[in-house]
């Protein structure tokens, strides 16, 4: 029984360390950027694995939005936060008929949630920049209305900028089978024995 449970505790310390160091190489890698088939471009980095406690403790939780977002769950899952910047370098809008007149006006508007510039004359709109920008959080976990309510599987997305609304969201979660010495059989268990052989 001593040697099961130097195993179980041995297989916990591996599985620890290959954690730590996952997450180093995770924070020190950059984030790299593919396309697809048809073009579309695609952005990759690797992801961070914390416990419940490592979480609490991390510097993504000290965002004010995402702590009331996990708030809500009864269990994390997954934390992801990303920003985006839309740009657009040139839009020509041409008017069917052109207004009587010779102008010209330049001009530009920036704002927190939206920048443009643009050309204005008879003929029509030219706009020469357009960002838009912003910041998305998306959370996956279990959530309960009461403490001892069914679990359900939910995905909360918020954006930053509130002219930016999410029309749908699909979520799809694919679970592994349990490790023999991660399964609740098992630890209780070695729990069992473990207790005998403290009070003998």
């Amino acid at each position: 029984m001593v040697c099961l449970i130097l195993v179980s505790q041995l297989f916990k310390k591996c599985e620890s360390e290959k954690l730590q160091l996952a997450n180093v190489n995770a924070l020190n890698s950059q984030a790299k950027v593919y396309k697809l088939k048809n073009g579309q471009l695609v952005t990759s980095v690797e992801g961070l694995s914390y416990t419940n406690s490592q979480l609490k403790k991390s510097i993504i939780m000290k965002d004010k939005k995402v702590k009331e977002l996990t708030n809500k769950f009864s269990k994390v899952k997954a934390i992801t936060r990303y920003v985006t910047n839309t740009k657009f370098d040139t839009i020509k809008l041409t008017y069917k008929d052109s207004i009587p007149c010779n102008f010209q006006i330049i001009d530009s508007v920036s704002k927190q949630w939206y920048n443009i510039a643009y050309k204005s004359n008879q003929k029509g709109i030219e706009i020469t920049k357009l960002n838009i920008p912003d910041s998305v959080i998306v959370v996956s976990g279990d959530k309960r209305n009461w403490f001892w309510g069914k679990r359900t599987s939910t995905t909360d997305i918020t954006h930053s900028n509130p002219f930016i609304k999410t029309e749908s969201i699909q979520h799809i979660e694919v679970k592994e089978k349990t490790k023999w010495y991660d399964s609740t059989i098992f630890k209780i268990g070695i729990g069992f024995f473990g207790g005998v052989l403290l009070t003998n």
